[in-house]
Parts: C-alpha cells; structure tokens; sequence
C-alpha cells in the first residue's frame, strides 16, 4: 500500500516559518495541551468549541503542526456538499484519488487503509472543522468513525471544531451515541481585556504601524474589546473597520468616538443586507404607527417595555444592542425589528439557533398585536396601544363603507 505523507497545509508553512507572529494565549495553550493529552490517551474522539473561526483553526494547526511525521493528518476546514464529498477528501488527503468512486468504495478504501495504519502501529488524526454547518449525512459518518475507532482501535483520532452550536449536535442523533468518548470538552474562552490589548498590538505591528499607542488611544480599546466580546473575529473585524474609518476621515489615531462610528458602520451593513427603505418613504411623516411597543422578559427578570420609534430594534448578544440578551444561545446580533410604514418587521441577522414568532421559526416576518418573539430564553411581545388598534379598525371599516356607498 501506499504511504502517504504527513499532511502540511499553506497555513502550517506560514505558522513555521514565522513563529514570532504567533500569538498565543493561556487559553490556546491549555487547549493544545488538551488536545496532546486527548491523542496520547488514544481518545477516539476530542471536542474543540468556541466563537468564531480564527481562533479554533489556530489551534487546530499548533496541534497538527507539533504532531510526529509517521502521523497521518487530515483537515477538513469547510462543509462537505455530501457523505461522499467528505468521504473523497479523506481519502485524497490519505494518498488515494476518489474520482468516479462510489460511498462504499471510498468506505472500503479507508478501512483498508485505517487495517494498514494499525498493522504498522502508526496514528491518524481527521480534523472537521465548522461541524455545526455539516450536513446530517456528514454528521453520520462522523458517528461511524468514532464508533469503529472505538470497536477496532485503529489508532484513530477525530478532532471536531465548531461553535456554540456544535455543543447541541453532541446532544442529539447522530453524534450523541458517540459524544461520551470524547474526553473533557476543549472549549475556547473569548480574549480577556489584556489579552485584546496584546492582539491589537500584534494587528498594528502587522499593519506596519510602529507601536499601539500611536494607533490606538487607551480608551479605544476597552471599547473594541467590549462591543468584540472579546471574540477574536470580531476584534479583527472591528479594528479594521476602525482603520478604514481612520482613513476616510484623514485621522491616523483610532479614538474611542471613532471606535463607535466604526461599530455603528458595521450595523449599518449588516441593516443594507436586509434592503432599506426609499428615502421617500422614509421622510414621509405622521404614517407610523408610533404607539407600537415591545414587552420584553428575560430569564428571570422584570418586564421592560420599549416604545417602537422610526427605524432599528437590533436584538442580540452585544452590549451596543437595544435590547441586550445575555446568553450563550443568543447571537452578538441575532435579530432586527425594522419599524416602516408598513408596520414592524421581524428579520433573523442568521443566528446560530434561529428566531421564533409564537414557536414557529422566522427569517422575515410582519409582526402583529399580540405575537411573541424568542430569542433564546428571552421572550418579546408586540403590542399595539388600543386606542391605536380601534383607529385603524374604525378607518378600515371606513374605507369598506366608502367601497360599498
């Protein structure tokens, strides 16, 4: 059989070669040392969740990279469109060519292979990243993977990487009857406020500017830090908005204010993907039902009324958002209640675990009295003031009585 080499991706090159860009973390060592431990235990299974993507595929790579040249790695970084797509870049990343092979081909040709791995005593390593994005299909041969490691101790390790979503899948068909052979779950906490600062200071020296204090002022950023969450997407996303920010303006040094136009840019496009209003509409006065209003009840706490005005609710995890939801199931910025002429829209900001109106899932809905929205353990009425309800049913019976005169 053929002995394919150690797999070594363009991002694991740049990693070697450039060590002192790397920036590490307590968190990422502890994790690459849960990892060592989870493959020196021959665990058939290990977990890895956190926020974002950037900080569990570094991980994943420091993990890979420190491995032992007889060990077989393969990474999966992106959703598989089938079993068989999975299934085929397996086995490509292993030595072999797929083309014009069936599921059950593909099948055999990795248990010969695993049987060979074993008959040498030599160790494998599949990492999938983005699992909460699979397919069930995939998610299915995920299962039997683990399950025959477990059956035929190939020397078998699958490393699956995700989001918060990932932690849900364990707990249902098809991963749940496989989930307790994972050891401890690797979980990626968000960056402390030290720790922000020490990556903004890796982003300005990569910027090629000289040092942080001449980028950034003290006080921007604790505030990229908390309206980021500390994830580290969402940092590097903000700052360099911040940086294009700086330049429109002419400004070199990112300020606390500018930090806060660049955020609220930032909301802006996430609002324009969901279209606006024509300027006409918008400028027209006195046809908004202003005496709308949301009942808002978090877990375990009082009732909160908002009063809907002209233009954007935003729902969500972040500390910028109006009505501010403090759980792990509820995204930085889930939802949005666009208030128009034509009454409150509803629109799912793609979410991680969805939008609800009365228990039904929604991506855009129109909002009517009395519907109950839930994000997460949040749950949110709309109400019209009666006074309201009884105008605009006394000008649409009007208007039929006009019709039928």
């Amino acid at each position: 059989m053929r002995q394919p080499q150690h797999m070594t991706t363009l991002p694991d090159l740049e990693l070697e070669q450039a060590p002192r860009s790397v920036f590490l973390t307590q968190c990422h060592r502890n994790s690459l040392e849960q990892l060592d431990r989870a493959f020196n235990n021959r665990r058939p299974l290990a977990v890895v969740v956190g926020e974002g993507k950037s900080t569990s595929r570094f991980v994943i790579r420091r993990f890979l990279s420190r491995l032992d040249q007889e060990v077989v790695a393969v990474r999966i970084v992106g959703p598989c469109e089938s079993a068989t797509d999975f299934m085929g870049q397996i086995i490509s990343a292993v030595g072999f060519q797929p083309k014009d092979m069936t599921l059950a081909d593909l099948e055999s040709i990795l248990s010969m292979f695993l049987s060979f791995q074993k008959a040498h005593k030599r160790r494998t390593v599949i990492c999938v990243e983005e699992v909460q994005a699979c397919d069930w299909w995939v998610l299915e041969k995920i299962r039997k993977l683990v399950a025959a490691e477990e059956s035929n101790h190939y020397g078998l390790t699958v490393v699956l990487s995700g989001r918060e979503k990932l932690k849900e899948l364990l707990t249902k068909r098809p991963l749940k009857s496989v989930a307790h052979l994972a050891a401890k779950r690797i979980s990626l906490a968000p960056f402390t406020l030290p720790e922000t600062r020490e990556y903004l200071r890796h982003r300005v020296e990569a910027e090629g500017k000289s040092s942080i204090e001449k980028a950034l002022t003290y006080h921007a950023i604790p505030l990229i830090h908390e309206l980021s969450a500390g994830i580290p997407d969402a940092i590097r996303d903000l700052f360099g908005q911040c940086l294009v920010q700086a330049e429109e303006e002419g400004v070199e040094l990112v300020t606390k204010e500018l930090v806060k136009r660049a955020y609220e840019s930032q909301r802006e496009l996430i609002t324009q993907q969901y279209g606006d209003d024509d300027e006409e509409t918008i400028s027209t006065e006195g046809i908004y039902p202003l005496s709308g209003r949301l009942v808002v009840q978090l877990s375990g706490q009082e009732l909160r009324e908002i009063k809907l005005r002209r233009g954007n609710v935003l729902i969500g995890r972040s500390k910028l958002c109006d009505v501010r939801v403090e759980s792990e199931i509820v995204s930085r910025h889930h939802a949005l209640i666009r208030y128009t002429p034509q009454g409150a829209i509803l629109i799912d900001l793609g979410s991680t675990n969805g939008t609800k109106v009365d228990g039904y899932p929604i991506r855009e809905h129109t909002l009517s009295a009395g519907e109950t929205i839930t994000v997460g353990d949040c749950q949110i009425e709309y109400l019209l003031e009666e006074a309201l309800e009884h105008d605009l049913e006394d000008a649409e019976l009007g208007a039929v009585m006009d019709l039928d005169a």
